[in-house]
């Protein structure tokens, strides 16, 4: 049998009626009992601070005249579509102060429990039902009923009379539902301000604090360290204010990126550190939509992953938290501790669970303490201006106080919309703050006629058609946004900016496959909706533009690894390349090819294939630095020798080789020699002239290009066509055939175009940033990972020592982990995304004795030391 257990939250307040004012406890400093009062859920109570006095003064007198209003006013939270607050005043309900997310207004609905106390202040809003309703309706009870209205009355709420007695009622449409009615006897009582308030409370504040103290001292050793979460909030305001008494010196602030400005200025002048942005929140909201109160994937991003930075630095540790029962369901049953699950290395205390809002700000106004000015501006919820959890009401404030910041989420928020058909109330009502919507906003959506589905999202119609605009006329320059980069520097931040897609991952996996930037994307879409045509196969206006964005494309990537006196020709990717050399050329029984063991499958098997032909294949080893054995190719060269192909960069190890000495080599014993730069190009300038090359291969796909895309480079076009037909024939005749000059012969049929021209606009964005700096970039990325990385014992690294020897592939193993199993728990752990296995090099990773194969961390000029930092930092935690 299930057993639910409430939360043991304090469902009722005491109130001094001798002295006017809340407690905290059952008595007060005057020796008096204090009379109950019972909250409603979720029974947290806080004082009405500036901004919430003048909205409830201003409500009243707009509605019932210059009507004098308590000093000390409390706010019990309650259930509503929005903000929603029974305002208590002389220990009784004064009203309801609520805030229709639709009309974008608030209300005020006074209770008769305030009659007393202000009946005689009014001069207006008054109906008299003996002459304000129709003839013959006011017979008999008059509590509960509804009257027509002789004459026009504002809807909400009004105040009703009939003869000696009086009520609340509720104007809606011509018509006044009332209340109970009843006499009323003129009350008065003392106005205190809040100085009296905590003066009252003084001996129950005493003993928050006492125990608070007790608990942190007696926490405060169960780790290394002890430091204060703070957000800005007044509840880690008190806490770091308690820590401080406890003896606690240290705290930090997670800097979100989309914090108020008032709270970071706040938090500065508290003399607490500042933990800077881990994520781009904009960025990562255009992939994975708007966050909601049920899909918050936004703390993950914003939060986690800073904190799991900072806490690699610091290690172990108790860290000081602000959490309370009442703010959360899911707080209520909140422990005095409790281990953080995504940070192994914090254990969370939390002081002030058992505390209500009231009793923060008593206690923080009684220890003088400076409070963030955000809550007497209207916020009451202190965090993320765009987070789901504020309230609507709030965004308002928001459009007031911070105009800019709003658009920008408008604009977004409007633009979601838009393209997935969902209705205006989307973004103007705030119901993007659910991914599922609950129980009274699906009734708010149905009492307004927006149709809601049966899981509970908002009903959505096919988006309206829109034009595009490209303009075609001439190529656009296609370059990465470096606008705020410093002269020589290195703004990673500008560059990120063009991968949407690394908003909310860790992308270390680009050996594999890298992202593309908009550039490209843009580039491909605007060849397919403006001028898709086939090439070299017309004279009308669109295979014009085709052909020569086409043929541009070739001569940019020509350009680009220094080849413009030879042919490039496009490919799908460096294995159909080197699979061109390896069947167009002519063998012979007794040729040989020399490979290395460091080769991809890629640059291994098309050479092995060659057996069928006679033709005998030879793998040179490495050294125990990694580096390729040089004198053993050497000696392996013979007369028979035919080919030499070689990695200029391993996939797996990231080990560089001498290409030029081997160039040296072939061609002082007259070998030809092919270099697969797939792992090269992306990642250091080449100059296939300078290399000494006879055939260049590689991909698009790893270098920012489109994937299906790859280049053969070729100092002199000495091999056979590997397929024939339309495209690369300049004539046919009943009897043969003359190959077209150039590329041409080698792209026989439709190329992939889009794909083309997006490999070109992909060389203009490396070449806007520049290979030399992007290979420096990496440089001081990969050597930050090893040394990093080297720290753990139970971490063995495999990469060349020297960082001129090497780019950014870094291969490890972790004891007593599977690679894959490694690949898994970080991916899941931390969303970083790695590779694991044998990377298609079977017999380099078995040479090392590593038959399960590696984990492989692979960077590209996009990834930054932070992320460098949370991978070192999930491989501690998995590890420890």
């Amino acid at each position: 049998m299930n057993v639910t257990h409430e939360p043991p939250v304090k469902k009722i307040l005491y109130w001094c009626d001798r002295c006017n004012v809340p407690l905290i406890g059952r008595t007060c400093a005057c020796g008096a009992d204090g009379r109950e009062i019972e909250l409603l859920q979720p029974y947290d109570v806080r004082p009405a601070l500036a901004a919430d006095m003048a909205l409830i003064k201003n409500l009243i007198r707009e509605r019932f005249g210059n009507v004098p209003v308590q000093t000390v006013l409390l706010l019990n939270k309650t259930g509503g579509v929005d903000r929603a607050d029974l305002v208590i005043a002389h220990g009784h309900r004064f009203g309801w102060l609520s805030f229709d997310p639709v009309t974008r207004k608030y209300s005020f609905d006074l209770s008769p429990e305030a009659l007393p106390y202000i009946l005689k202040h009014i001069t207006t809003g008054i109906l008299d039902l003996e002459t304000g309703i129709e003839h013959g309706q006011g017979q008999g009870r008059m509590g509960g009923k509804k009257f027509r209205l002789k004459t026009p009355h504002p809807d909400g709420t009004a105040i009703v009379k009939l003869k000696n007695r009086f009520g609340t009622g509720t104007v809606r449409d011509g018509q006044v539902r009332v209340r109970e009615l009843a006499p009323v006897e003129p009350r008065t009582g003392k106005n205190p301000d809040w100085a009296q308030v905590v003066q009252q409370n003084r001996y129950h504040l005493k003993n928050l604090e006492r125990n608070a103290v007790r608990m942190i001292r007696q926490h405060v050793h169960d780790r290394p360290v002890c430091n204060v979460s703070f957000s800005g909030g007044k509840d880690s305001t008190a806490v770091l204010t308690l820590a401080k008494k406890a003896g606690v010196t240290d705290a930090f602030f997670l800097d979100t990126g989309i914090e108020f400005p008032e709270t970071v200025a706040f938090v500065r002048s508290q003399g607490v550190p500042v933990i800077e942005k881990a994520g781009d929140f904009f960025a990562a909201a255009e992939k994975a939509g708007p966050p909601g109160k049920d899909n918050r994937w936004c703390c993950k991003l914003l939060k986690l992953r800073p904190l799991k930075l900072h806490l690699a630095e610091v290690g172990p540790c108790v860290t000081v938290q602000g959490n309370r029962w009442y703010e959360s369901w899911n707080r209520a049953s909140l422990e005095e501790t409790s281990q953080n699950p995504a940070n192994p290395l914090q254990l969370n205390i939390s002081p002030i669970r058992n505390w209500r809002a009231l009793e923060v700000f008593l206690y923080l106004w009684w220890q003088k303490a400076e409070i963030n000015p955000l809550y007497e501006r209207g916020i009451e919820r202190i965090g993320c201006y765009v987070c789901p959890s504020m309230l609507e009401s709030e965004y308002e404030d928001l459009r007031a106080m911070h105009p800019d910041y709003a658009r920008r989420w408008d604009a977004f928020l409007s633009a979601y919309a838009k393209k997935r058909g969902l209705p205006d109330a989307f973004h103007r009502w705030g119901l993007w703050r659910w991914k599922a919507l609950p129980p009274k906003m699906r009734e708010l959506c149905r009492d307004r006629g927006i149709p809601v589905r049966d899981d509970y999202t908002l009903q959505a119609e096919p988006p309206a058609g829109r034009e595009e605009t490209v303009e075609i006329a001439g190529e656009r320059t296609m370059e990465p946004d470096m606008a705020a980069q410093e002269p020589g520097g290195y703004d990673v931040d500008a560059i990120r900016r063009d991968f949407p897609i690394l908003a909310d991952i860790i992308y270390l996996d680009n050996a594999a496959t890298s992202f593309s930037p908009e550039p490209v994307i843009a580039a491909m879409v605007e060849f397919e909706h403006r001028y898709r045509a086939n090439v070299g196969r017309g004279v009308h206006r669109l295979t014009s533009i085709a052909s020569h964005r086409y043929w541009h494309a070739h001569e940019k990537v020509a350009e680009f690894i220094g080849g413009k006196n030879g042919v490039t020709v496009f490919t799908k990717n460096t294995t159909e390349s080197v699979n061109m050399v390896a069947q167009g050329l002519v063998w012979k029984t007794g040729d040989r090819v020399i490979t290395t063991i460091l080769e991809h499958h890629s640059n291994l098997l098309p050479w092995r294939r060659l057996a069928r032909q006679g033709v005998a294949t030879d793998s040179i080893g490495i050294s125990p630095d990694y580096t390729l054995d040089l004198a053993a190719l050497e000696r392996a060269i013979t007369e028979s020798t035919r080919l030499v192909a070689v990695t200029q960069a391993s996939n797996v190890l990231g080990v560089v080789t001498p290409v030029r000495e081997i160039a040296r080599i072939c061609h002082g014993r007259g070998v030809l020699l092919l270099v697969d730069g797939a792992q090269a190009v992306p990642h250091l300038p080449v100059d296939v002239e300078e290399l000494g090359c006879d055939f260049y291969c590689f991909s698009g796909h790893k270098m920012a290009g489109p994937t299906g895309t790859g280049v053969l480079w070729m100092k002199e076009p000495c091999i056979e066509p590997l397929v024939l037909g339309g495209g690369m024939v300049e004539t046919v005749t009943a009897d043969g055939y003359t190959p077209a000059q150039g590329y041409q012969q080698y792209e026989a049929g439709t190329p992939n175009i889009a794909g083309g021209i997006g490999l070109g606009v992909a060389v203009d964005y490396l070449q806007a940033i520049g290979m030399d700096r992007i290979h420096r970039y990496e440089t001081d990325l990969t050597s930050r990972l090893i040394e990093m990385l080297s720290k753990n014992d139970r971490v063995r690294v495999y990469a060349p020592k020297d960082p001129a020897h090497r780019i950014g592939v870094v291969s490890f193993t972790v004891d007593g982990f599977h690679p894959h199993e490694v690949a898994q728990q970080i991916d899941e752990a931390a969303d970083i995304m790695v590779r694991s296995g044998h990377h298609c090099c079977q017999p380099l990773v078995e040479s090392l004795g590593l038959p399960g194969g590696t984990v492989r961390a692979s960077l590209a000029f996009y990834n930054t030391r932070q992320e460098i930092d949370l991978l070192v930092a999930t491989l501690d935690e998995l590890t420890r």
